[in-house]
């Protein structure tokens, strides 16, 4: 009961709902009350609704392939408190998603340390951290270390990447999180780089298109149905451009790439439906 609290718990407890759940909660002047703007609002850790358990569900299935099995458990159990919660408030539809309802699977996603992963997520644009990074591209395949300062964390074809400014190189990097073998904060040191706005962070292209930089140019190859039926209704990039040699039996693409090993690692997928490749280096 209201009258069975006192004044400085409901203050903190405002302050709370308003700074910490981002609730629509604002102290009315002319009324001398606090009012709540928004009256559907709701916290969905303690009054979830199907909708709440959905995103979580949803939210469990993208990170299953892709997050080690501490961060997908913990958010089994969070879809599970809020499943017994709806349906012990009496408030699950008849269509309700229920834990387990939605699975993801990935050819080539790869396993991510928590641990890591919880000290890129703090220091994003407010701490210089040190990794140990093992380079796949090193002919050593030695671990390097590098200071860098976290600007964005993003997932790609089934990996998760770290964009961040490398003050080792003295210039923006993007590093796969994979193969991060340590990370931690460097105490005492701060950003001495500004974030970039948000459609410049991994440079002036658009990353959905291709993360890593390797000798671009352009690819035109041709590949025999059926699996150039199911390339013709895939996009690479927003400017390639597809023309049927055969009707619906030979597909020449011809495409701008960023990176001839990203791409080279698309094209192997194809296997034997690909008759030729330019250029030669892609081959």
């Amino acid at each position: 009961r209201i009258a069975d609290v006192s004044y400085p718990s409901i203050q903190r407890a405002l302050t709370w709902l308003r700074d910490h759940c981002d609730s629509p909660v604002e102290f009315d002047r002319a009324a001398n009350r606090w009012v709540l703007r928004d009256p559907h609002f709701t916290l969905p850790l303690t009054d979830p609704d199907a909708q709440d358990l959905s995103a979580v569900l949803f939210a469990e299935a993208l990170l299953a392939p892709l997050a080690d099995e501490e961060i997908t458990a913990r958010l089994r159990r969070l879809a599970e408190q809020m499943d017994a919660e709806i349906r012990e408030r009496g408030r699950a539809p008849s269509d309700a998603a229920r834990p387990g309802t939605l699975v993801a699977t990935l050819t080539t996603g790869s396993r991510t340390d928590p641990s890591i992963l919880t000290v890129l997520f703090g220091a994003v644009a407010k701490q210089v951290v040190k990794i140990r990074y093992a380079s796949p591209w090193s002919r050593d395949g030695g671990s390097r270390i590098h200071e860098v300062e976290p600007w964005q964390l993003r997932l790609h074809d089934g990996n998760m990447y770290l964009r961040a400014y490398s003050r080792s190189h003295k210039q923006p990097r993007s590093f796969r999180v994979a193969q991060i073998e340590g990370a931690e904060v460097v105490e005492g040191l701060t950003p001495r780089e500004s974030v970039p706005p948000p459609d410049k962070i991994w440079g002036d292209h658009d990353p959905a298109f291709g993360i890593d930089e390797d000798r671009p140019g352009v690819a035109v190859l041709r590949v025999r149905a059926p699996v150039a039926r199911w390339v013709h209704h895939n996009v690479w990039d927003p400017g390639q451009e597809d023309v049927w040699i055969e009707e619906g039996e030979l597909l020449e693409r011809r495409v701008a790439y960023r990176s001839c090993r990203e791409l080279a690692w698309r094209l192997l997928s194809l296997g034997d439906a690909i008759e030729s490749i330019e250029p030669a280096e892609l081959r």
